[in-house]
């Protein structure tokens, strides 16, 4: 199987999969028989047959099919890098949505506490101000960051910018000095190929070196759970734009086994298919949902982890393994863990969404790791959660409701927001609960036909 149906394969079947794996997790915590789980065993076989045969998502629903991925660009930090340099261009508001099965990214502008274009206040159904589909085969992960940057050869790629993964085209495209309001459909500026993409997800950004000095051009952390490893991508190195080769500066080795099809050699790094990545610039630290062993990994001085692979040792980095262990990790009963996905670094407090729990779970001011209960929690019937999946936060400190985070649904393909974020918590439901509408294309996705008005498949 080539590695873009392998791709192809894990995105479409990754609901079916990890219910799978967190069925066979909770047999094995409660001491049953897993014989049927063997490699000889008729239920393995059958589940092989099922998960070969999954076929791919609809392209004919006028609604948002599997978001995988969601990122909110407020004026202070859009989420992800530092508080933007003075002078910043980027004050516009804006949030961005991948519909995996249509492979679009639907951009919706303004800001949520705009009382009458804003994200999310219609409190009932949305449509999205713009939509990307060009050159997109599987958009997944999305990032947006308020702080531009200029490469080594002095490329320039002004804020805002949006980010986005494509797991099936194997792939990052950069759109710098994106436009919400536009309406002409354009491509990355950039769009990094590499060859050591296996189906890339989640996505986060190091602002600072060893020493904690501000970078003219960030580390991308990108999470590829298809080779169960996580790859870093030194922008600096960026030799101008269009589709550029970009070899990885640092990475961290796939861990235990990543899966039935993904089976990888055992390392220390402990990563098992991990779906999502956050770092914090204050910490210097990689936080990673690591999907495959129900955990979080916390890997500590993480610039280095992102220059692991260049020629000679970065100043302050004592090592360039990429086969290290976790500082440290969340794991254990009293985590709540079972599939972790979308995460957060925010205030001090690391959000964390879990796809089997449908629970969000938040360790307030995290100092250390271990079996330690999440500070709040987020789970219950009155939450409506069904498959949560992406996870983001409006730092916005517009007061009333102060700060939002938003999840997606990846089975009733929703989004949801809660106000008051740092404190929310309990079996409580969301503020939001958004049906989103696509508007029809005017034609198909070149790169997958279609003659729906929206992109088609092979």
């Amino acid at each position: 199987m080539s590695k873009l149906s392998m791709a192809r394969v894990r995105h479409e079947c990754r609901s079916w999969w990890r219910g799978l794996t967190s069925a066979s997790r909770v047999l094995l915590s409660e001491g049953r028989d897993l014989s049927a789980f063997r490699p000889n065993g008729i239920l393995l076989l059958l589940a092989m047959v099922s998960f070969a045969a999954c076929g791919n998502p609809p392209s004919n629903s006028n609604n948002i099919n599997f978001p995988y991925g969601m990122a909110v660009c407020s004026t202070a930090s859009c989420n992800v890098s530092p508080s933007p340099p003075a002078g910043s261009t980027a004050k516009v508001q804006f949030a961005a949505v991948t519909s995996y099965g249509s492979r679009q990214i639907l951009i919706f502008n303004g800001s949520a506490y705009d009382t009458t274009s804003g994200f999310l206040v219609s409190h009932s159904s949305l449509s999205p101000t713009a939509t990307l589909y060009n050159s997109l085969q599987g958009p997944d992960g999305l990032l947006i960051s308020s702080q531009g940057f200029t490469t080594a050869n002095g490329t320039p790629c002004p804020a805002p910018v949006l980010y986005g993964a494509d797991g099936i085209g194997n792939k990052i495209g950069i759109w710098c000095n994106f436009n919400p309001a536009l309406t002409s459909n354009p491509g990355p500026t950039i769009t990094i190929a590499s060859n050591q993409f296996a189906a890339p997800e989640g996505m986060a950004l190091d602002w600072v070196n060893a020493s904690g000095t501000p970078l003219p051009a960030p580390i991308l952390f990108v999470a590829n759970p298809g080779s169960s490893n996580i790859l870093a991508f030194d922008l600096s190195q960026i030799g101008g734009s269009g589709t550029v080769s970009l070899s990885p500066s640092g990475q961290l080795l796939p861990g235990t086994n990543g899966g039935l099809p993904f089976g990888q050699p055992a390392n220390n790094t402990g990563l098992n298919g991990p779906a999502f990545v956050a770092f914090s610039n204050s910490k210097n630290t990689l936080f990673v949902s690591n999907t495959g062993n129900s955990q979080v990994n916390i890997y500590g001085n993480g610039y280095c982890v992102g220059v692991n692979l260049e020629s000679s040792s970065k100043t302050g980095c004592a090592s360039t393994n990429p086969n290290i262990p976790p500082t440290d990790w969340l794991s254990g009963a009293n985590t709540y863990l079972s599939s972790p996905v979308g995460i957060r670094y925010y205030q001090g407090s690391l959000y964390v969404a879990d796809f089997a729990a449908n629970a969000v779970l938040i360790w307030d001011n995290l100092t250390t790791g271990g079996d330690i209960p999440p500070t709040r929690r987020l789970a219950g019937g009155n939450t409506g959660f069904n498959a949560i999946y992406a996870l983001a936060i409006d730092d916005n400190p517009a007061s009333p409701p102060g700060n939002i985070f938003y999840l997606t649904q990846v089975n009733s393909g929703n989004l949801l927001g809660y106000n008051n974020a740092t404190t929310v918590s309990g079996n409580v439901a969301p503020t939001f609960t958004i049906n989103v509408t696509n508007p029809t294309l005017s034609s198909g996705n070149g790169s997958g036909g279609g003659t729906t008005g929206y992109p088609g498949f092979p």
